[in-house]
């Protein structure tokens, strides 16, 4: 989780205030239809935030794959891979091919989204549009398909026809400062593009259909920002802790024998205090941590240190996620245990709705498919 020293707040200042003003611009620009947004003869529904990393943009895109699938439709996901080896490459992987899940190659996300979402498309470029169209052209790619945007909030050169908005209510983007300063990516004032914010954090009941009075203060400060958006609430708890060994081996379903009475926590995500607390709160006690950067490939040394470290603390294993677990190359000596997530959300009945809303319409067929700028 990027957050700046205080000490600094002074000299960032003036670079706040440059960050600020080509943001400003840029989205005008995009307003006013100086620079373009390219459409996509499918739909297209982006999932993005507002602060950099650690939202739980990845949990949701799974989670709203499944949504989609249910209402019939076939997912491409749209990532742009950052950490792998090549970044400036566009692979496509159609549903069902078998392929390696190398971050090296994929990126610690794609490799995740893959993992979870075998039967999807997946494509991965810094050009997201050029990677659609490359879907788009496949002999093999179906008529009722719908593009998921990962991480796009901010990629407005592709037109989205739903724009969510995820939020963590422990950095809430009225706040929050801007990027070099602070976490924010955009002003809080451009919420206003959203049709969906989901405040993502702890106070839903694990059937989805209550949530707390914290959550109704947090909409009514959010709202001055996106009057005419819908606001739903979700949680991504554990839903198993397994060996490392069964989650490889794709075993993924509840292990309650695997589930610890103490545990070291490592990790490199980007909001690492989320995932202690949901450890803590199926009773585990926390006898120590190492938090790397997001994104980072924990390596053999430092995995020999974390098991060197939860000997000594008596730790019963280490526990990891799984976006940590997709990077691992040499597990380390000591008992490894897979958080594995699952995304409730409130009232889901009406935001399947507003999706099969936002597809109904949208089923052209597939010799028209030609991508086009509007």
């Amino acid at each position: 989780m990027y957050n700046p020293p205080l000490v600094l707040a002074p000299l960032l200042y003036i670079p706040e205030m440059i960050y600020r003003a080509g943001v400003y611009l840029r989205n005008r620009a995009f307003d006013a239809g100086f620079m373009p947004s390219r459409s996509l003869t499918w739909p297209v529904v982006s999932v993005g935030n507002l602060t950099l990393g650690g939202t739980g943009k990845t949990p949701f895109v799974i989670y709203l794959a499944g949504l989609l699938k249910e209402i019939g439709c076939e997912t491409a996901v749209l990532t742009r891979g950052y950490g792998r080896r090549d970044s400036g490459k566009t692979i496509i992987l159609p549903p069902g091919e078998s392929t390696d899940f190398s971050v090296s190659r994929l990126g610690d996300e794609p490799a995740l989204i893959r993992r979870r979402l075998p039967k999807a498309w997946l494509g991965i470029s810094p050009d997201r549009f050029s990677a659609a169209c490359a879907i788009a052209r496949h002999d093999a790619c179906e008529e009722r398909l719908v593009f998921i945007l990962d991480d796009g909030f901010q990629h407005r050169g592709i037109r989205r026809d739903l724009d969510v908005v995820i939020i963590d209510p422990s950095r809430l983007p009225g706040d929050e400062r801007l990027f070099p300063a602070g976490g924010l990516r955009e002003p809080a004032s451009e919420l206003r593009r959203a049709r969906v914010i989901i405040i993502n954090g702890a106070g839903v009941s694990a059937a989805g259909k209550t949530r707390s009075p914290h959550f109704e203060t947090i909409k009514e400060g959010l709202r001055k920002y996106a009057p005419e958006a819908e606001f739903f609430h979700c949680v991504q708890p554990i839903k198993a802790i397994i060996p490392y060994s069964a989650w490889f081996d794709f075993q993924t379903s509840n292990n309650s024998a695997a589930r610890p009475d103490s545990a070291f926590l490592a990790t490199a995500i980007g909001n690492p205090d989320r995932f202690k607390n949901d450890v803590q709160s199926m009773g585990i006690e926390i006898r120590g941590c190492a938090f790397y950067r997001d994104h980072t490939v924990i390596g053999k040394k430092n995995w020999e240190k974390c098991a060197v470290a939860a000997k000594e603390a008596k730790a019963d294993a280490i526990i990891i996620t799984e976006k940590d677990a997709v990077k691992i190359y040499s597990p380390p000596d000591f008992p490894l245990l897979v958080a594995v997530q699952s995304t409730v959300l409130t009232e889901a009945a009406r935001f399947r709705e507003i999706l099969q809303n936002t597809v109904a319409p949208m089923n052209r067929p597939y010799n028209s498919a030609v991508p086009h700028i509007r």
